[in-house]
């Protein structure tokens, strides 16, 4: 099972936004994006139809899923925003 980025061992749901379009960049039908990302089709469904309507992920022909350019975007941004706070606990990790 995967872990979080961040401590706990449970996922957010940003990163799991974060791996389904990570996962989604090339397209993908959705029972590999639930292998994958390691979720059930219910949860899976809920996000796919989260980010299909934000405009995050496109639903091409034979129902595979595309990352968009605003995934795209989500991406570098959670990607750089995740570096910085693996700054700061470095830091506060060394000022213990």
């Amino acid at each position: 099972m995967k872990k979080g980025i961040m401590l706990g061992e449970r996922r957010s749901s940003f990163e799991i936004i974060y791996n389904i379009l990570c996962e989604s960049r090339a397209g993908i039908n959705k029972t590999r994006l639930v292998y994958k990302t390691n979720l059930n089709f219910h949860v899976m469904e809920r996000y796919l139809e989260l980010l299909t309507s934000r405009g995050l992920l496109i639903l091409e022909p034979k129902n595979r899923y595309k990352t968009s350019d605003s995934g795209l975007k989500y991406i570098m941004l959670f990607e750089q925003i995740t570096r910085e706070l693996l700054k700061i606990d470095d830091v506060c990790t060394l000022e213990l």
